[in-house]
């Protein structure tokens, strides 16, 4: 006797035993391009915020931002602020320009789905640094005027479940694999 075959099902028999295994190959596309669109969606904020870091004015006032963001604090961090003031002094246009150079970056690379492990791997280090630095650890936290943890440690957690999720759909990874099979380390 003979079975038929559609598209969505795929029928194995064996004796004594019949398993039946569905394909949704439609769920399976708008699941990739839900996760492009995730991706580049994520891109395109990310590149405001670089449009935004790389304006005049936050390259003038990149130390008093670092140094904003200790007052309130815990004393028992107060190490971790004066360490980055420490660094910062001096230098602080050479760190608004790799600022703004690493979230152009960033913006880019999940536009294009470029090198996608290694951008994601970036991202949530770059993500946990703000949130330490910049953000103040989201904090002071006082109650009742405090209301959330800062952005930077979400964006961190995006870029981790983009890590975790993201097969390379609408990439440029997925051109680039296909000439350079070792592209692959860096991508998948």
């Amino acid at each position: 006797m003979r079975q038929e075959i559609t598209s969505t099902d795929v029928t194995a028999t064996t004796l004594p035993m019949r398993v039946t295994l569905r394909r949704s190959w439609v769920g399976a596309a708008r699941r990739t391009m839900a996760i492009a669109f995730l991706r580049i969606a994520f891109g395109l904020i990310w590149s405001v915020d670089a449009a935004l870091k790389w304006q005049p004015a936050f390259q003038t006032n990149f130390s008093q931002i670092v140094a904003g963001v200790a007052q309130g604090q815990p004393s028992f961090l107060s190490w971790w602020f004066g360490l980055w003031q420490l660094i910062v002094s001096g230098r602080a246009p050479i760190f608004a320009v790799l600022t703004a150079t690493t979230e152009t970056y960033l913006a880019f690379a999940l536009i294009a789905g470029f090198a996608r492990k290694f951008t994601y791997s970036i991202g949530i280090a770059y993500g946990l640094f703000v949130w330490s630095v910049a953000e103040g650890f989201g904090g002071p936290y006082v109650p009742g005027t405090t209301t959330d943890v800062g952005a930077a440690i979400i964006y961190s957690l995006v870029f981790w479940a983009l890590l975790l999720v993201d097969a390379g759909g609408m990439s440029v990874d997925r051109l680039i694999t296909a000439r350079i099979p070792a592209w692959r380390r860096i991508s998948d």
